[in-house]
């Protein structure tokens, strides 16, 4: 008796059906990503560039923009330049006591400097931490909750867009780790201090609109091998702004 091998031929519409199906998607993914980028063209510079802004501030109200906010405590992290850098002097132009949080020490006392003299204002105050690291928050938490001061306003400001994937001393990718990691840790241990402002305190995290490129991904660390940084930004945001709408 004698073992013969049987050759089964596969079908050749099952070879073309797995053909199609590996040039489909990469072309469906592709014109998924294409079409969300056109939106966010059309619908960023409507909402999210300076004559976005521009157009919305037409619907500002004079007395909104001239309201005191004196013995207000508010904290802005990322606020030696840029969106950070403008809330705290505005913040501190109205009258409120400005916590200033900013990684670099050097940079954060020029911009207190510079803020304190255009605006008169001296109850503006640097507080160095590292947003790329849970224990530095940890510490800074721990530092400010023994001024035991009502915390008024939280503007969580500070991001980031690193091009390439770097991992921190924490084994964290590193936008994920101040722009997702870092904003909700310095959140949940400042709510004990937002607390005791209610019903009045406010949360404020800056997101962005780069977000609509990109959808939510269970890869918070993107793990991909072809790191993407400014995708890896957008999915960032888009946590961010779910994260505030799951808690509001």
């Amino acid at each position: 008796m004698t073992n013969q091998s049987i050759e089964i031929e596969e079908p050749p519409t099952l070879q073309i059906q797995l053909d199609i199906s590996i040039i489909i998607r990469p072309l469906t993914m592709f014109f998924l990503k294409t079409w969300r980028s056109t939106v966010f063209g059309v619908y960023g510079y409507l909402n999210f560039t300076k004559s976005g802004f521009i157009e919305h501030s037409k619907k500002f109200k004079p007395e909104d923009m001239l309201t005191r906010i004196n013995e207000k405590n508010c904290i802005v992290t990322g606020a030696n330049s840029g969106l950070g850098f403008a809330t705290a002097e505005g913040l501190a132009s109205r009258g409120a006591t400005v916590y200033m949080v900013c990684r670099n020490k050097e940079r954060g006392e020029a911009a207190l400097s510079k803020i304190r003299s255009t605006t008169g204002n001296q109850n503006v105050h640097l507080e160095v931490c590292d947003l790329s690291s849970v224990s530095d928050i940890k510490s800074f938490a721990s530092r400010f909750s023994s001024k035991d001061v009502p915390i008024h306003v939280l503007v969580n400001n500070a991001g980031l867009l690193e091009h390439k994937r770097v991992t921190t001393s924490e084994g964290f990718e590193s936008n994920f780790s101040v722009n997702v990691l870092g904003t909700y840790s310095i959140t949940e241990l400042m709510l004990p201090l937002v607390e005791k402002a209610a019903p009045d305190a406010r949360v404020i995290t800056v997101s962005s609109g780069g977000m609509y490129t990109a959808p939510l991904t269970t890869d918070l660390q993107y793990s991909d091998s072809n790191f993407n940084g400014v995708d890896q930004y957008a999915r960032n945001k888009r946590v961010q702004a779910f994260w505030k709408s799951s808690n509001k």
